[in-house]
């Protein structure tokens, strides 16, 4: 097979998806995610092996997440999922993973709502 010394050039392009689809996108937030979690793996107990069994914390710091803020507030991301579409269709693909390095500081780390769209705004 013969090597060609042409180099291939491509962009990732993150797609949203909803991890809990049902929430109502008419509120805030429906609690905290540490309330969620508890409930989710049946308990404190289950939550804690959750997350020593995925690193979170550890697959967090690789994405630039220095720390989780367990209290953060949960509910619909629809309006955060438009807000990035909408901005990457208008200023392209590098401004949009800037919103999205930026929505996980303000998500992950601050602990507002994804769907809180005064705040988005």
């Amino acid at each position: 097979m013969e090597s060609s010394s042409s180099s291939l050039s491509f962009s990732i392009l993150r797609v949203p998806f909803f991890l809990e689809p049902d929430y109502p996108e008419n509120i805030v937030s429906i609690g905290t995610n540490r309330e969620r979690l508890i409930q989710k793996w049946g308990g404190p107990k289950g939550w804690e092996a959750q997350k020593k069994r995925h690193d979170l914390k550890g697959r967090g710091q690789k994405a630039g997440i220095p720390h989780f803020n367990l209290d953060r507030l949960t509910g619909n991301t629809m309006a955060s999922h438009r807000l990035i579409q909408h901005v990457g269709k208008l200023y392209g693909l590098s401004v949009s993973e800037k919103l999205y390095d930026r929505l996980n500081i303000y998500y992950f780390v601050d602990g507002h709502s994804l769907n809180d769209r005064p705040r988005l705004a």
